[in-house]
């Protein structure tokens, strides 16, 4: 099973709601942790006659119909594996890890693989996130209800979330937002998560 995202999330990150596909055949490759490495922090582009040669070779089941993802394969270094998604450009545009029983699977395939030098170039290094898919998820909720509340000039929600995480208050608008959105660049913390449930408690006020 994969489950393609713009970032790698781990399996247990998945959630319910995820488009998930159902392989039947996928390209295997084995390459060196070196080039293993540069696909997961930066932004690569395959070489055009590998990625004909991977043309349509993914097939997942869709019901009782089995489709084709144009673009895909599973790398792996023998220490690692996940799946990536090309454009037809060859720029790596998605990935998915694998269940542990499935990875371990490919590991173990692997072994019996000889190592491929993957042609490939780097167009740019990704910025670097080490966040959980949770708190991702977190902070752009913070951060779109801390947007809608300034629009709406929802001042006493605002400086209820203010006094509730500095423990002071302020009653200029402009100050009390950019200092709540301020918060969102700081590593991620307990003043996170507090802010998260106020906001999400708020909102179930307001829906009662």
């Amino acid at each position: 099973m994969l489950n393609f995202h713009n970032e790698l999330y781990e399996f247990y990150e998945w959630n319910k709601d995820d488009t998930i596909y159902h392989v039947k055949k996928i390209y295997l490759i084995k390459i060196d942790s070196i080039a293993y490495n540069d696909i997961l922090k930066n932004q690569v582009i395959l070489d055009d006659e590998f990625m004909l040669n991977i043309f349509n070779k993914c097939e997942y089941f869709d019901n009782k119909k089995v489709l084709t993802i144009p673009y895909a394969i599973i790398v792996t270094d023998s220490y690692r594996a996940m799946a990536i998604m090309m454009n037809r450009n060859g720029l790596i545009i998605k990935y998915s890890s694998l269940l542990l029983d499935e990875e371990e699977d490919i590991l173990e395939v692997s072994d019996r693989l000889g190592t491929i030098k993957l042609k490939y170039k780097i167009s740019a290094k990704k910025e670097s996130n080490d966040l959980t898919r949770k708190e991702q998820k977190i902070l752009k909720f913070i951060k779109k209800d801390l947007m809608k509340s300034y629009k709406e000039k929802d001042i006493k929600k605002l400086k209820y979330l203010y006094y509730e995480c500095f423990n002071k208050e302020n009653n200029n608008i402009d100050e009390i937002y950019n200092c709540l959105i301020k918060i969102l660049d700081d590593r991620i913390n307990e003043m996170h998560y507090n802010l998260y449930y106020l906001i999400k408690l708020s909102l179930m006020h307001k829906n009662v």
